[in-house]
């Protein structure tokens, strides 16, 4: 019976994950940015952020949030301290409400080996690009515009999205956000009478 706890404290030990050092970053206002020794890793572990030219990387909220969510990413404030999530998450809400949405979504997206970058036009929320590909080389194949359950949308509104889609011939999809925080994605097509 010695024997066999032995063992399986053996393959216990064995079984240890590599723990993954946190990268560091700074917020300045509502905008982080990652070092210049981090840039580099954070960016080709996940396409996150945006490259400078003085070699760091800028991330937008939720991005940051993202990271920090997933222990991958340690944000430090003026005085050096260590801001955490929460904390985080209120800053960026003062300047950007929907926020939260976009987060749900966005974390939504990366978790299903999404790779997910900003949208354009101020009415596309996000590109989604497919598994695996690689930035640079492939381009998005799909629009993301964010709803939340219950609101209105404006015709207008649902007109320009669909055109941008079909101009751009990139698929659109719908997220809607429920009241739980649940995402259900539809796509949306333009039909021609």
């Amino acid at each position: 019976m010695n024997e066999k706890n032995e063992m399986e404290e053996e393959e216990e030990i064995g079984e240890e994950e590599e723990v993954e050092e946190k990268s560091t970053a700074h917020l300045i206002g509502d905008t982080v940015t990652v070092n210049t020794e981090d840039a580099q890793k954070v960016y080709e572990k996940g396409f996150y952020g945006e490259m400078q030219e003085d070699g760091t990387l800028k991330l937008s909220p939720v991005e940051a949030l993202l990271l920090v969510e997933r222990n991958r990413l340690e944000v430090l404030n003026n005085n050096g301290e260590s801001v955490n999530f929460q904390t985080l998450t209120k800053i960026f809400m003062k300047s950007n409400p929907d926020l939260w949405l976009r987060y749900l979504v966005y974390r939504d997206l990366r978790s299903r080996g999404y790779i997910v970058r900003a949208g354009y036009g101020g009415n596309i929320d996000f590109r989604l690009y497919p598994r695996g590909a690689k930035l640079g080389t492939d381009t998005s194949k799909s629009l993301i515009y964010i709803v939340r359950e219950g609101a209105p949308i404006g015709l207008g509104d649902l007109e320009r999205v669909t055109k941008l889609a079909v101009s751009t011939r990139k698929k659109l999809a719908m997220a809607v956000v429920n009241r739980h925080g649940e995402v259900t994605y539809y796509q949306v097509s333009q039909v021609s009478i």
